[in-house]
């Protein structure tokens, strides 16, 4: 027995994981040595009837005699030791009493310390009130508890220390323990595992274990106990937490100088006769853990790999050890030109070398190999829990959902550079739409049924190095699919080593975004944009939220993003780009090198911002850490946001040797038709390939969702929008379409334009700039509406070609 140590998202004995199989125990009436504990013996003989149970924990809410400690370890038990204070008080209003329990920290820690390993963690308190809180305020309890984390870690580094908190406190910040503690009393099981779900996904990369629930028996009788418990200490350790504590051992209970007569929440009566919760959960601590699934269908576990040689060899082996009854490896070696399939090979897995097509198609040749009902995906540079792939699979079948996705966490940083990057903006993740539904999936860490990826037609081969998961989130959610969050399943997914292989990595994921406007030109950036994350600087705008409930009173009160999609504009490209030209007109007005340097300041002050606010391990948050960050932060956003549009305004040749700067054609017609006898081709069909076309082309088209006129419109910067209908006639299917103007963006532009020339230089000057400003706009957009036409007639006759139909032009006036 060693002492536990937390690490990625759970706690370890040694190099295997420990799970938390624990009973609360007491406090009772002082025994005659005035303990407030059983006499010795009787002590034993709990201790003897715990393990029976299959417990290895005591939760413990009063620090024990020396003797009850080494009782325990006789026993093989460890002891999660609670330390008292008055939680139920203002303590933080009283000098003596915040004195009092600094001491009672300091006292309990050093009396009990040399007993080392039987200490699983120290509570450093026990749900203070949240009407406490919220008087307080949430920042200024939670900087007391973590002064009292440090105190006990001065006293015994090796430690671990925790609190108990409740749903009434949720918004805590308990980052600084070593792992969370929650009291959860839900008595329906889909309500009970959405917010463990929650929870999960709240703690970020800390550990969770659920520190009290239970059943009183006096009023919902032993049969109900039973049944509640067994389900929810398996949906707990199914869920991924590491630990699950019953209250109470024992009925026996004295609080507030009084004996409990009218609560009856132990698994054993006050004569320690077992209820029939004792074997329900007795069955489950017995397993091992998680719990064995009902249903293991087969997977198949795909790794898309190029030049993966140096962290290919440590993600098979990985998977190698993964806690699934059967599964297969697929490695798709996607054209590298290192070892890459030598090591896949050395490795006794399956391997398939193909051309250098880019992710979504390596990908998609796994699917296509896979022999599982499901797929699970995995990056070459992420290493899998042991567990992973149990978690995908559980939360797909108990969802009946078409995917899962859990998070990806950092390794440990061995170096404040490492430690920044593990920080960096814009790594991929997970996005979440709910408690326990997502957005996003995240393609280093998502599993998907075989049905659903071939439903919609796999992932799109466009996107080469990102947003291919994104893309397939979407059209799932479109299908109206469910995206299911599995917190348990977690990969260590390796960030990258040196500033230019993360800008490297950014470029691609701007690239990505790049093609996903094309395909979603409408779709709003808040809350949809690729591995959408909280903003820093959202906060200054009324940030994050508490909701107290009426007088405080809410059993949920929870924190929630009030969401600015302006949080971020000093990072934008657009921002510092227009910043610089400001900056650069300064030598000829002094208000537009105000501007301009001003611009420049609020970038660079958003950025420090970030890098100060991130989290970084304290033993790495020095200067050197902030800084490397704050430029991570300063050039980052912009190099991602720059290779963004650039997609975004790139045209593709509507064939190869056509020239597509005809004359300016402001509506046509193109018609489909079918042969005679053959069968009438669908209006849906046609236009998925259309829209399909268009986008290889490199145009933004937007489908309807019901509440516009049109059935795909094509969406061109700046001001330029192509809507198209398919209208049936007698021959086939008239494919419609019209050039409008959509110039509010334009619009708002020539009014900051004329106000700043006219502040900077005069009224005539603002009216020349807009002028001018108008003519260049509307040339640009002139110049790219020209060469629409030729991409929709290119794109009809690649189409017709694909269906097997005839295609023919007719000018719309003719109609």
């Amino acid at each position: 027995m060693a002492r536990l140590v937390s690490h990625g998202k759970y706690l370890l004995d040694g190099a295997q994981k420990f799970y938390l199989r624990g009973v609360s125990y007491g406090p009772f009436a002082p025994n005659s040595r005035g303990d407030r504990y059983p006499e010795p013996d009787r002590a034993a003989a709990d201790f003897a009837l715990m393990k029976k149970l299959g417990a290895n924990v005591i939760r413990l809410y009063v620090p024990p005699p020396p003797w009850m400690v080494e009782e325990a370890q006789k026993a093989g038990l460890r002891m999660m030791l609670g330390i008292p204070w008055p939680f139920h008080m203002a303590f933080l209003d009283s000098a003596d009493m915040m004195r009092e329990i600094r001491d009672a920290i300091r006292k309990t820690v050093l009396e009990t310390r040399q007993f080392g390993e039987t200490i699983a963690a120290y509570s450093i308190g026990n749900e203070i009130r949240s009407d406490i809180v919220r008087w307080h305020g949430p920042r200024a309890v939670s900087n007391f508890l973590a002064e009292l984390r440090d105190l006990g870690k001065q006293i015994d580094p090796g430690a671990l220390f925790t609190y108990s908190n409740y749903p009434s406190a949720e918004y805590l910040d308990l980052s600084f323990l070593d792992f969370i503690s929650f009291n959860v009393y839900l008595h329906r099981e889909e309500d009970f595992r959405r917010y463990l779900t929650h929870l999960m996904g709240q703690t970020g990369e800390l550990p969770l274990v659920l520190s009290e629930t239970g059943m009183d028996t006096i009023r919902e009788g032993d049969q109900h106990q039973a049944e509640l418990l067994a389900w929810q200490c398996r949906a707990a350790f199914e869920l991924g937490l590491s630990g699950f504590i019953v209250f109470a051992f024992t009925d026996e209970w004295h609080t507030g100088g009084a004996e409990i007569t009218d609560w009856a929440f132990g698994l054993t009566r006050r004569d320690r006769s077992p209820k029939l919760a004792f074997d329900a959960i007795g069955k489950v601590f017995g397993e091992n853990l998680p719990p064995p699934l009902t249903t293991a269908p087969k997977a198949s576990v795909v790794v898309a790999a190029y030049n993966a040689a140096a962290t290919l060899g440590e993600c098979l082996a990985s998977i190698r050890e993964l806690n699934y009854p059967d599964y297969e490896t697929i490695v798709v070696d996607d054209g590298s030109t290192d070892s890459t399939s030598e090591i896949a090979n050395q490795a006794g897995v399956r391997t398939i070398r193909v051309e250098h097509n880019g992710l979504a198609a390596a990908r998609n040749t796994g699917v296509e190999a896979a022999s599982g009902e499901v797929i699970a995906f995995i990056d070459a540079d992420a290493r899998a829990d042991r567990d992973w792939l149990y978690h995908l699979i559980e939360t797909i079948t108990r969802r009946d959902a078409a995917a899962a996705s859990g998070p990806n966490f950092a390794p440990d940083p061995h170096s404040a550079r490492a430690a920044a990057m593990a920080a960096a903006p814009g790594l991929p993740r997970e996005v979440r739409a709910g408690d326990d539904r997502l957005a996003q999936l995240c393609g280093c860490n998502m599993a998907i049924t075989k049905a659903a990826l071939l439903k919609v037609g796999g992932f799109d081969p466009m996107f080469t190095n990102a947003g291919d998961d994104v893309d397939l989130s979407w059209r799932l959610e479109a299908s109206t699919e469910t995206l299911a969050y599995a917190p348990g399943a977690v990969v260590i997914h390796e960030r990258r080593a040196t500033l230019a292989a993360y800008l490297r990595q950014q470029r691609g994921y701007g690239t990505g975004e790049g093609l996903l406007y094309r395909k979603y030109p409408l779709r709003t950036a808040d809350g949809n944009g690729m591995y959408a994350g909280p903003s820093w600087i959202g906060s200054l705008f009324g940030g994050a939220r508490v909701y107290y409930g009426e007088f405080g009173r809410g059993l949920f009160q929870t924190v929630y993003s009030a969401g600015n999609s302006y949080a971020e504009l000093p990072l934008t490209i657009q921002w510092i780009g227009l910043s610089l030209i400001f900056l650069i007109l300064g030598a000829a007005n002094r208000l537009l090198g105000v501007l301009g340097a001003g611009g420049v300041a609020l970038s660079m002050l958003a950025a420090a911002g970030s890098a100060a606010s991130a989290p970084i391990p304290r033993e790495h948050s020095g200067p050197l850490a902030r800084i490397y960050l704050w430029i991570v932060n300063l050039i980052g956003p912009a190099l991602r946001g720059l290779a963004r549009e650039r997609v975004k305004w790139r045209f593709e040749p509507a064939e190869a040797g056509a020239d597509p700067n005809g004359p300016v054609e402001l509506h046509d017609q193109i018609e489909f038709r079918t042969s005679a006898g053959a069968a009438l081709i669908d209006s849906a069909t046609l236009l998925v390939a259309i829209r399909d076309a268009l986008v290889r082309r490199g145009l933004a088209v937007a489908e309807t969702d019901g509440f516009q006129s049109y059935d795909l419109q094509v969406v061109v910067p700046p001001m330029i929008r192509v809507p198209i209908n398919a209208l049936r006639t007698d021959a086939g299917i008239a494919l419609l379409w019209r050039t409008r103007a959509a110039p509010r963006h334009a619009l708002v532009l020539a009014a900051v334009t004329f106000v700043l020339l006219a502040a900077a230089f005069s009224l005539g000057a603002g009216i020349v700039g807009i002028v001018l400003a108008a003519l260049a706009v509307g040339l640009l957009a002139i110049t790219r509406a020209r060469r629409i036409p030729a991409i929709i007639n290119a794109c009809a006759t690649e189409v017709a070609g694909a269906l097997g139909i005839s295609v023919g032009k007719r000018q719309g006036d003719e109609t």
